[in-house]
């Protein structure tokens, strides 16, 4: 995951100023009930099916800046949002209960996943309703772990992790396989292979993202076929000799530059698919347009939002709940 800021002040005005209507298409915003939330955050969940909310996942990473987090003795001003009052707040706001977490969120630093702490975290997430959809292990990329020695220490600090998400109930982990090339691809197939065959007893997926096309490290972007293996064809390959599972990104300007690059990453990696999408917007492509394109293959998974902060988040969820089927 790029872990950049994704939408501007001004596209999150714009989010916050307008929703979605049941065709898709935006409208103005109506005045705010007298029952509105007074601090601005969300707005409710959106008057759609059950079902439809039930496929929707809201990642951490989205609040982080206003979240605290149990071990931050001095949180900012910003920091209003405990993290054990994060499930019900997605459900107050969002009617959303499937909750992708930051593995930071879960441990301060480099520390050790705590089952004691994730057991007290799991009593929330059930007190709302919720589940852990996923959690990112952002402990090392994959693929800079050529040396013995780096291999070993990351194995044993990811099968710790692999522990211990049941006892969150996760069921997903997503690895960091940044830099991913021919010359590493053997290194990260060995590593993600070693780990998915530590977790399929526990029933856990060991799925990575596509990243974003570097055209210093793979050549010119305009080279549609090399740019596109580069951009998610390498992860498919590496994926399929791994026994592991894939995790679309949608991306940003970095990803995809055209409706059809983007269509082509989803239909190619549709069945190593985790279960999972990371969804967001572009000037580049409509989103709503490849959440349809999604549902017509077939796909059944969780939309993941990945933008930054509540009026974004409220953008990108409507898109997503106008266009799915």
């Amino acid at each position: 995951m790029n872990r950049r800021r994704f939408l501007t002040n001004a596209m999150a005005g714009v989010a916050a100023a307008a929703t979605v209507r049941a065709d898709g298409a935006q409208a103005p915003m109506g005045p705010r009930s007298a029952t509105a939330n007074p601090t601005g955050r969300g707005e409710g969940p959106a008057p759609v099916p059950l079902e439809k909310l039930a496929r929707v996942g809201i990642m951490t990473l989205n609040h982080g800046p206003m979240l605290r987090l149990p071990w931050n003795a001095t949180p900012s001003p910003a920091q209003t949002l405990a993290l054990f009052d994060l499930p019900q707040y997605y459900v107050d706001q969002y009617g959303v209960r499937n909750i992708e977490f930051q593995h930071t969120h879960l441990a301060q630093g480099t520390s050790e996943p705590d089952v004691a702490f994730f057991r007290e975290l799991k009593s929330r997430i059930d007190a709302a309703g919720s589940r852990a959809n996923q959690i990112n292990l952002e402990i090392g990329a994959i693929t800079e772990l050529g040396a013995p020695d780096a291999r070993a220490a990351w194995m044993a600090h990811a099968k710790k992790w692999v522990d211990a998400a049941p006892v969150l109930g996760a069921t997903r982990l997503l690895l960091n396989q940044s830099g991913l090339n021919d010359q590493n691809m053997a290194v990260a197939t060995a590593v993600w292979k070693e780990i998915q065959d530590y977790a399929r007893p526990k029933g856990i997926k060991i799925s990575a993202e596509n990243r974003p096309y570097n055209s210093k490290e793979y050549g010119p972007p305009a080279d549609l076929p090399n740019r596109s293996r580069f951009t998610w064809g390498l992860l498919e390959e590496c994926a399929r000799a791994a026994g592991g599972y894939t995790n679309v990104d949608f991306g940003r300007t970095g990803r995809f530059l055209s409706q059809r690059e983007l269509h082509e990453a989803i239909a190619g990696m549709f069945t190593s698919n985790a279960g999972s999408v990371h969804v967001k917007t572009s000037p580049l492509w409509d989103l709503g347009t490849a959440i349809r394109y999604t549902e017509s293959l077939g796909f059944t998974g969780l939309y993941t939002i990945e933008v930054d902060l509540d009026p974004a988040v409220r953008m990108v969820y409507n898109i997503v709940l106008a266009n799915m089927a």
